[in-house]
C-alpha cells in the first residue's frame, strides 16, 4: 500500500509514564543518577494502519489507552517510542471544550479555536456564520461559554473543529452529550466528509454508533490492540470482553426439545417450517456465547403461529421468540430478553421482562424457566440476527448470553423502499379538492 493511500500508520507505538512515590524523587533521581521511579505503561506495541476514506471505530474500557492513543496521533502528547506517520491535515475533538476559555463568549471562542486549528482571522470571519448556524447557538453566541450546557458546548466545539474540513478527523466521545437531532446532524456531516476521502477515527462506548457508521473497528485492552476487524463482529467481541466472565463453548447446539407450551398447540413442533431460510455458507455470523455459569440456556428458537420453527419470516406475520433457561443457582433479580440486529450489528429492537412487565424475576436453583416473547414482525425485507440471554438486573452481569443465536430473513414487504428497515403497511393516496383533476395512469410524457 503506497504512502498516499495511508492516512495514519503506527509501528510499535509505546507510551509509558514515570511514577514517583515522593515529590522529591525526580530531583534525587537526577542528582544520584539512580532510578527512583516505576513505569506505568499506557500503550504497548500498537500497530495500526488507517486508509484514506475510512471510518474506524475505537472501543475499549476506561483506562484501556484510547485517549492516550488519540492524543499521540493528534500530536498533543509525545510517544515514548515507536513510529508514527500521519498524512494530511488533522483535527481532533478530544475533550469537551478543549482550548475554549470559559469566560469568553461563544463568538470569541470560535476565533480562538479557529486560530488554534491553523486558520487565519480572515478565514474564520468568512466561516463564522456557517459555524454559528451549524451549532444552532445564534441566540446565545455572545454569552460566556461557561453559561452553556454540556450539550451546547459540544455543539460549538464540533462546529468549530469541522470548519477546517480536515483530511483526518479524530472524535473522542465528544458527541455523546449532544441531543439526538444534533448527533444525527454531525454524523451526516461525517458521512459527507468520508465521501471527500477523509479519514475519521471515532471513539465511542456505544456499539450501535460503531456498527452504524464505521467500516471497521478495533478494541484496546490494557494498552494493546485486543481485536480488530469488521465493526459488527468486533462489537460482539467487545460485549464479551465487558460481560463475559466464564468461557462457554461457542459450538451452539440446542440440548432439548422446543418449549413445552408449544407442544400442546401442534403435534410436530420440532418439524422445521417448510419455508425455512438456510443462509448461504460463509454468510452466517459466528455465535459468541458467554456468561457467569450460574445458569444455562437449554434451547431457543423462532416459531410461527402454528408452532413451527422458522427462519424465513413474513413481514406482518405473528411470531414467538422463545428460550429455556436452567438456573444452577439462586438469582434474586433476573432479567431475560431478546434483541434483533441488522447485518451491520446495529440493534434495531430489543425487549426484556423488565421493559415488558416492569419487574425482575426471582429464580431458585433448579428452576427451568421458559421465556417467550410474542410479536408482530414489522421489519421490512432483509437479513437479521436474534441475540438472546439472561443477566443479573443490578449489575448487568451476563448469566448466559448467545450473540447472533439465530439468523433469519424477512420477506413479503410491499409498498416501501427496498432500503426500508420497517414495514408500516402504508398506502399513499393523492386527493384534490378540484373535481376536474385528471387521474393519469401509465406513462406520462415529459414537458
Amino acid at each position: 500500500m503506497t504512502g498516499k493511500q495511508i492516512a495514519i500508520r503506527t509501528r510499535g507505538l509505546r507510551k509509558a509514564y514515570r511514577v514517583y512515590a515522593h515529590a522529591i524523587d525526580p530531583i534525587v533521581e537526577v542528582i544520584r543518577r539512580v532510578p527512583r521511579h516505576t513505569e506505568r505503561v499506557a500503550l504497548q506495541s500498537i500497530d495500526l494502519e488507517l486508509k484514506r476514506g475510512e471510518i474506524v471505530g475505537v472501543l475499549g474500557r476506561n483506562g484501556a489507552g484510547k485517549s492516550t492513543l488519540l492524543k499521540i496521533i493528534a500530536g498533543t502528547l509525545e510517544r515514548s517510542s515507536g513510529d508514527l506517520e500521519v498524512n494530511g491535515r488533522i483535527t481532533a475533538i478530544l475533550e469537551l471544550g478543549t482550548g475554549f476559555h470559559p469566560d469568553y463568549t461563544g463568538r470569541e471562542n470560535i476565533f480562538m479555536g479557529g486560530l488554534c486549528l491553523g486558520m487565519s482571522k480572515a478565514e474564520i470571519e468568512s466561516k463564522l456564520d456557517s459555524i454559528i448556524d451549524f451549532s444552532e447557538l445564534r441566540d446565545v453566541i455572545d454569552q460566556p461559554f461557561k453559561t452553556y450546557s454540556t450539550g451546547m458546548q459540544a455543539r460549538l466545539t464540533f462546529a468549530t473543529a469541522i470548519s477546517v474540513e480536515p483530511d483526518i478527523l479524530i472524535v473522542d466521545e465528544a458527541l455523546s452529550v449532544g441531543d439526538a437531532r444534533f448527533q444525527m446532524k454531525c454524523f451526516g456531516w461525517i458521512q459527507r466528509l468520508k465521501q471527500k476521502n477523509a479519514t475519521i477515527l471515532l471513539v465511542s462506548h456505544d456499539t450501535n454508533t460503531i456498527t452504524t457508521f464505521c467500516d471497521r473497528a478495533l478494541i484496546l485492552e490494557g494498552g494493546r490492540v485486543f481485536a480488530e476487524g469488521e465493526a459488527g463482529p468486533i462489537s460482539v467481541v467487545y460485549h464479551n470482553l465487558l460481560f463475559g466472565k466464564l468461557e462457554v463453548p461457542t459450538a451452539i447446539e440446542p440440548e432439548a426439545a422446543p418449549p413445552p407450551e408449544l407442544e400442546k398447540s401442534v403435534s410436530q413442533v420440532a418439524v422445521e417450517s417448510a419455508g425455512t431460510f438456510e443462509p448461504p455458507a460463509g454468510d452466517v455470523a459466528p455465535k459468541v456465547r458467554y456468561g457467569t455459569g450460574e445458569g444455562r440456556l437449554l434451547d431457543w428458537g423462532i416459531f410461527d403461529e402454528h408452532g413451527r420453527r422458522a427462519t424465513l419470516l413474513n413481514s406482518g406475520g405473528s411470531y414467538r421468540f422463545s428460550m429455556r433457561l436452567r438456573c444452577d443457582g439462586d438469582i434474586a433479580a433476573l432479567s431475560c430478553g431478546f434483541a434483533i440486529k441488522d447485518r451491520r450489528g446495529t440493534v434495531v429492537w430489543g425487549a426484556t421482562n423488565l421493559t415488558s412487565q416492569g419487574v425482575p424475576w426471582q429464580a431458585r436453583a433448579g428452576d427451568v424457566l421458559t421465556i417467550a416473547c410474542d410479536c408482530k414482525m414489522w421489519l421490512a425485507a432483509g437479513d437479521f440476527f436474534l441475540t438472546l440471554g439472561a443477566a443479573h438486573l443490578h449489575d448487568g452481569a451476563k448469566i448466559d448470553f448467545v450473540e447472533d443465536a439465530i439468523q433469519f430473513r424477512v420477506v413479503g414487504t410491499h409498498g416501501a423502499f427496498t432500503t426500508a428497515l420497517v414495514n408500516l403497511e402504508s398506502e399513499i393516496v393523492i386527493s384534490s379538492e378540484r373535481e376536474d383533476v385528471a387521474r393519469v395512469s401509465g406513462a406520462v410524457g415529459g414537458c
